[in-house]
């Protein structure tokens, strides 16, 4: 875990310039409509999430998942990145749009929409659906930038599956990504992207969960570095007639914590959720993920 440090250092002097999470300044509130699917909404139109699992990671290390706190309202623009996040759960929120002077930019080989405010306190991560494949979810993480001084933030948001099309019986594996918020020893913040995958097996009501090929970056623009030490595994289970996950994970390096998830889409299309692991002397992380079948 030291050589990572050591690695990642020089994006600091690339992208960060500390401060602590507080969210931008805010625009008029513009009307919303409630998310169904991606494919249902429209370019510039903001659409509104509510009831998503998510995590909260407190600087002390301690976390707290939530099985329906998350909330969004999201604004795709004409290249299928946002171009306004404002994300909350219990714990905290955040706000970016352009329309203020925030930086929302392609990041991750366009994965997720990296976001910076205007005022350098907030940074985030959100995965973008169409370079995800996805249709019925989306997820996302923020912190601070820079010094990390205050908790950060995961959610996990979309359409759930109603629990009566959860099988019985047979398997499934969903394939995607997770982006999170990365506090090293230093306690200085990144934003985090990995493959994801998920493997169900739905006589046991299990979830083999794990992460490959993370890489790190400190803000819009810096460099993406290699980060394997960050790769986590994972086994989540659900109660019978239950569309809600819960589990743990554990990352290469020995960060360990809890994590949260749903099923999505009308016939288990996809899958999503969050987690928050930490280790002593070694760091702390907060994410969210996705799968398609």
């Amino acid at each position: 875990m030291k050589n990572l440090a050591i690695l990642v250092l020089p994006i600091t002097l690339v992208a960060c310039a500390g401060g602590s999470s507080s969210s931008s300044s805010s625009t008029s509130p513009a009307a919303t409509t409630p998310f169904t699917n991606w494919s249902n909404t429209t370019v510039g139109t903001p659409v509104s999430f509510s009831a998503g699992p998510s995590s909260t990671l407190a600087i002390d290390g301690t976390s707290v998942q939530g099985a329906s706190d998350a909330a969004a309202t999201l604004t795709l623009n004409s290249s299928n990145n946002f171009s306004a996040i404002s994300a909350s759960n219990s714990g905290g929120s955040a706000s970016f749009n352009t329309a203020n002077g925030d930086t929302l930019q392609a990041g991750f080989n366009g994965y997720t929409t990296i976001a910076l405010n205007k005022s350098q306190t907030s940074l985030g991560s959100f995965a973008n659906p169409s370079a995800n494949g996805f249709e019925y979810q989306t997820y996302g993480a923020w912190g601070a930038y820079g010094n990390s001084t205050t908790p950060a933030y995961a959610i996990s948001v979309g359409n759930p599956s109603p629990a009566s099309a959860i099988p019985l019986t047979g398997a499934l594996t969903f394939t995607g990504g997770a982006t999170g918020y990365y506090v090293d020893a230093n306690k200085f913040g990144y934003v985090t992207y990995s493959n994801m995958v998920a493997a169900v097996t739905f006589e046991n009501r299990s979830v083999a969960f794990s992460t490959t090929n993370t890489s790190v970056t400190g803000g819009p623009g810096a460099p993406q570095i290699s980060a394997p030490a960050l790769n986590m595994t994972g086994t989540l289970t659900y109660a019978p007639g239950s569309n809600a996950m819960t589990g743990t994970a554990t990352t290469t390096n020995g960060m360990s914590g809890n994590m949260n998830g749903k099923f999505y889409g009308p016939a288990l299309n996809e899958v999503g959720g969050t987690y928050a692991v930490t280790g002593s002397g070694i760091g702390s992380m907060v994410g969210g993920f996705g799968g398609k079948r």
